[in-house]
């Protein structure tokens, strides 16, 4: 190891100190020396031949200035926390007492507190390190950052933890240090990575400074999915995608972001998505690769390999398209998935009576709102008022009594080869059937009660979606219906998310994964509709930017713009927050947002303030904990998330939450 070659040169083999981690320890023989004195003064000289003899062990450990891009090269890495894919960095520590610079080889530190430490020649305690070092204090030692490097634009900046409370005046004098140092220059840029530095921060009046925004606009690689895959390379205008046949073993390139994916073994995107869009839930799903390159469509690299035979695999800051001899991919062949339906219930019931053993007749989406809103009713959101559910039988006595159920039985079990026809066939007759007087007059009577609830939204529950290792995000349809509204009726509305159960993309997904078509059915959950919602976002609690490391993924967007299918260009915030119960090594505490991007309609701020953003996080870390022991999953691994989706509503921007569902990744 490092320090102990060079603690070698001076002193006895039994006394050496040992090293474990990058952190130093006694040996049993230094832990029972008696003589206090000699402790000491042996100490004093380990650090002293570290400090003299580091350099002249190994150049590659740390050096003082930073001379070239090959040399940036040699010592840089991925940052811990990967949220844009395309960076390179390099960690700088500055020694504010001795004035000193260093910038560490990635192969070595992967931590600043580890090369303080070795520094230091000592065993420092994590936790206080942190409060000190991350913090504005005036005895704060050590100034800590990354210098990064974009790939996509060949731009430099200096960027700090998103913890980190350095004052402006510091971080001036930290940039200024790496200038004096490195052949970086006076165009060094700032990233202004957390809340605090876009809205009360002056240092854009000082220094060149970058945003979220201005990063992730350049942004022109993305990984959705890490896999690779043997197939055919076809490019395919995504608006003929529903009118087209294709093979497993095609490898799409697409011009924009689908809605309806085939069974293929492969997908490059022209558009960068949102970590929560359809396309990357169903590509997690499904376990393909699939990434995202701007241009793909136009791309002449890739238009060499048009229609033929290549491997095709996706890494974390590039793809790679090969011609190949090798075999197709093959499909793993799953085993028959009945699913369980219980169509005896037949009256409606409301969320309160709602719980985990309810899926089996209202499906799963149904069965989780009443634990939310259970939940809801001891915490600081509020889920949407005047909820229930229509069970399955509702929907399998329309199917029956339309004709519908025979087409779908005969689609299962194979007699039909004529897919799209025969879905389509089923849905129409679903839509054409009147539904039964019974079950209108059953909805209306919840309606009129009170006028919040004559604008309600239905939407789906099968027993198909928001399950283990299945999701079924985006594959149906919700709707609301008015009371006594001539087009945007109750019925129409029933009839609509029924119907979306018998979609191209819907039967499609199931398909892949083996479940017998026969066997599944659709429930309802109906609650008030919210038509004039300030926010909407979705949340994933876990980081899926830095494995076992704490902290919720959250996408907002203003009014009711999607987050999973936005338009043309349009850009959710996107950022990371952290609970008050995920202090850890002292950072990381609630009032921590490290921001991705922000919102096409933000004005380059976040959506959410502080307060709200604080709020949302210590709710989602109590729904994390509530359904994680429900479902049999601990509720202390960080690799457990829940896919959440929420709400701001009302001029007090009350938060609600309205769905949950286990996150597959």
């Amino acid at each position: 190891m490092l320090l102990q070659k060079c603690f070698e040169r001076v002193v006895p083999v039994s006394f050496l100190l040992r090293i474990k981690r990058g952190h130093l320890s006694y040996t049993t023989d230094l832990r029972h020396l008696s003589n206090i004195r000699f402790q000491f003064i042996l100490r004093t000289l380990f650090i002293l031949a570290s400090l003299t003899h580091w350099t002249g062990c190994s150049s590659e450990v740390f050096v003082n200035s930073l001379e070239s891009e090959a040399q940036f090269e040699r010592f840089a890495g991925p940052p811990l926390t990967d949220k844009y894919h395309e960076i390179k960095a390099v960690k700088v520590v500055y020694d504010i007492q001795h004035n000193k610079i260093y910038y560490l080889n990635h192969s070595r530190y992967k931590l600043h507190f580890d090369f303080c430490n070795d520094l230091k020649g000592q065993i420092l305690d994590a936790y206080q390190f942190n409060k000190l070092n991350y913090s504005n204090s005036k005895f704060r030692e050590f100034l800590l950052g990354n210098i990064n490097f974009m790939k996509s634009t060949g731009e430099y900046f200096l960027e700090l933890s998103p913890t980190d409370k350095m004052v402006d005046s510091s971080i001036i004098e930290f940039r200024q240090k790496v200038i004096e140092s490195s052949y970086l220059g006076n165009e060094l840029k700032f990233f202004l990575n957390n809340a605090d530095h876009l809205t009360k921060s002056q240092l854009r009046q000082d220094i060149p400074c970058v945003t979220p925004r201005d990063i992730y606009d350049q942004i022109s690689f993305q990984p959705i999915y890490k896999s690779s895959s043997v197939g055919d390379l076809r490019f395919v205008d995504t608006d003929s995608i529903e009118f087209m046949r294709f093979s497993k073993t095609d490898i799409l390139v697409l011009n924009h972001s689908p809605t309806h994916l085939p069974d293929v073994s492969g997908v490059i995107v022209s558009e960068i998505q949102a970590p929560l869009s359809h396309l990357t839930i169903l590509g997690q799903n499904r376990k393909i690769p699939i990434s995202a390159m701007k241009r793909a469509f136009k791309d002449e690299y890739l238009k060499r390999f048009q229609n033929r035979k290549v491997q095709y695999r996706v890494l974390n800051d590039s793809l790679q398209v090969v011609r190949t001899n090798a075999e197709y991919t093959k499909a793993i062949k799953l085993p028959k998935l009945k699913l369980q339906a219980d169509t005896s219930i037949k009256h409606l019931i409301d969320a309160e009576l709602l719980n985990s053993k309810s899926r089996k007749y209202v499906g799963n989406k149904a069965a989780n709102f009443g634990m939310l809103q259970m939940l809801g009713s001891k915490r600081n959101f509020k889920t949407p008022e005047g909820a229930f559910a229509v069970p399955f039988h509702y929907y399998a006595q329309h199917a029956k009594m339309c004709g519908a159920q025979d087409l779908i039985d005969s689609l299962a079990n194979g007699l039909r080869s004529d897919r799209e026809i025969t879905l389509k066939q089923i849905r129409e007759r679903i839509l054409a059937k009147p539904i039964e007087k019974d079950l209108l007059d059953m909805i209306r009577s919840k309606m009129i009660r009170d006028s919040l609830y004559h604008r309600m939204r239905f939407r789906s529950s099968t027993n198909a979606e928001d399950e283990v290792g299945f999701s079924g995000a985006g594959l149906h349809e919700s709707k609301t219906g008015i009371l006594n509204h001539p087009k945007k009726s109750v019925s129409r509305a029933i009839k609509k998310v029924w119907a979306s159960l018998w979609s191209l993309s819907a039967f499609t997904e199931r398909q892949i994964f083996n479940i017998d078509q026969s066997t599944v059915y659709m429930g309802i959950l109906a609650h008030r509709s919210f038509p004039n919602e300030v926010l909407n976002g979705v949340a994933i609690t876990k980081n899926l930017y830095r494995e076992e490391n704490g902290g919720y993924v959250v996408n907002v967007q203003l009014g009711e713009h999607s987050v999973v299918e936005p338009d043309a260009g349009e850009v959710s915030d996107q950022f990371i927050c952290f609970p008050e119960m995920n202090s850890y090594y002292g950072l990381y505490e609630n009032d921590v947002v490290d921001i991705i991007t922000t919102s096409s309609y933000g004005s380059g701020k976040l959506l959410m303030s502080n307060a709200e953003i604080s709020l949302l996080a210590n709710e989602l870390y109590a729904i994390k904990r509530y359904f994680s022991t429900r479902t049999l999953l601990s509720s202390s691994n960080l690799g457990v998330g829940f896919d959440v989706e929420f709400k701001l509503y009302g001029l007090n921007r009350q938060l609600y939450i309205k769905q949950v569902r286990l996150y597959n990744d």
